[in-house]
């Protein structure tokens, strides 16, 4: 019997490494109730802080801003 080779999706995907830092914000925890980074100190939604430093998502996803689509 043949071995079964990987599945065409998979061949082509790209692979990100995982990041070598921790990329929670300083001082903030991840609440999963409400799906939001929120202030350890004060508990309040790091989105509507000073603190906050530009576009991030809720998911702490990994953006690269490149576009792959073409490989």
């Amino acid at each position: 019997m043949e071995k079964m080779s990987r599945h065409l999706l998979l061949q082509k995907a790209h692979e990100f490494e995982n990041p070598k830092k921790n990329l929670a914000p300083t001082g903030c925890k991840y609440d999963v109730k409400i799906g939001a980074w929120v202030k350890r100190d004060t508990g309040e939604l790091l989105a509507d802080t000073p603190d906050m430093q530009g576009l991030e998502t809720k998911k702490n996803d990994v953006e690269t801003g490149e576009d792959l689509k073409s490989e």
